[in-house]
């Protein structure tokens, strides 16, 4: 993603996790919750508009919420992977793994969608890359990714390292 002698110049990595996503996600059916001790009065209860965690259709109704924001800034959904997305025209790629999302592109590509979505949805995110004001070392997913001389640098999970190294 860069040019030899222009390093600082080349593609980055975003990491934005969205914070209490499912509180985002607006509840498609009609579910009724009852009411915390505060607010209880009897024959009263709560009628969800957003998700809560723990209900059944919380994960989908992310997954609208967020493809509904990917396609109204303008990307396009993978058709053999539904949860990456690319924009042309910023030559950007995003996937997305639950609340994480994770974008590569140029920096001010980059910079742009974190502002889109820092507008939309409480998040907090860190970009790896070779500068001073990146990060060299992020972990994502229980993994752990590190900017190197040499490039990137993906430490295995645990699980799989059990299972190449066998005793």
């Amino acid at each position: 993603g860069f040019k030899k002698g222009r390093r600082e110049k080349g593609m980055k990595l975003d990491f934005i996790d969205v914070r209490r996503a499912y509180f985002h996600a607006r509840s498609r059916r009609e579910v009724y919750v009852a009411l915390p001790p505060e607010d209880w009065e009897e024959g009263k209860c709560g009628k969800l508009r957003k998700e809560m965690y723990g209900n059944q259709d919380a994960a989908q109704n992310w997954e609208y919420e967020y493809v509904e924001a990917m396609e109204s800034m303008g990307f396009r959904r993978g058709m053999a992977t539904p949860c990456a997305f690319y924009m042309k025209e910023r030559n950007l790629r995003v996937v997305v793994h639950g609340d994480d999302f994770t974008s590569c592109g140029p920096e001010h590509a980059v910079a742009w969608f974190k502002r889109r979505i820092e507008a939309k949805y409480e998040s907090k995110h860190s970009t790896l890359g070779p500068g001073k004001e990146h990060e060299s070392s992020i972990r994502i997913l229980n993994r752990v990714l590190t900017w190197t001389a040499h490039g990137i640098m993906y430490e295995a999970g645990q699980r799989h390292v059990d299972i190449v190294i066998q005793e």
